[in-house]
């Protein structure tokens, strides 16, 4: 994996994400946290493809679990909730202009860009939200060396 982790996340630290957010998890992110915890590309500003876009962007930092305050998913979570689709939640971001949302109902299931901050033209306040993989674990294995 093209991943740099903060450490590892207990299964106890992850139920009392989950009981925070009130939303189960998908497995391959449990996995990643209890291995990863979050962290950083190997290949510092590794890239996604994002089709919606035609761009393809940097990713800067997975976020974690007890970990410096700004990397934790928890303080994230709770920053943007308002502003998130039921059942997601922030888990990384990019350089300057995006947050990387991890959406777990069954409608919308994937791993999304979240261009809050309408850095592409094709963003609105209608539509600015991009789907990146179907799964955390494809979003994280098809992360390309820049």
């Amino acid at each position: 994996m093209n991943i740099k982790g903060f450490g590892k996340a207990t299964k106890e630290m992850i139920q009392s994400l989950e009981q925070q957010i009130g939303f189960s998890l998908p497995e391959d992110y449990k996995h990643f946290l209890r291995k990863y915890n979050g962290g950083t590309a190997l290949v510092r500003y590794s890239t996604f493809y994002v089709k919606e876009l035609n761009e393809t962007i940097p990713l800067d930092v997975m976020y974690g679990l007890g970990v410096e305050r700004s990397f934790d998913l928890v303080m994230w979570h709770h920053e943007y909730r308002d502003d998130l689709l039921p059942n997601s939640i922030i888990i990384g971001d990019c350089p300057g202009s995006g947050k990387i949302v991890l959406v777990t109902d069954l409608v919308n299931e994937g791993v999304y860009y979240w261009d809050y901050a309408f850095h592409f033209a094709q963003s609105d306040e209608d539509a600015n939200t991009f789907k990146i993989s179907d799964s955390f674990r494809d979003f994280v294995y098809g992360l390309k060396h820049p």
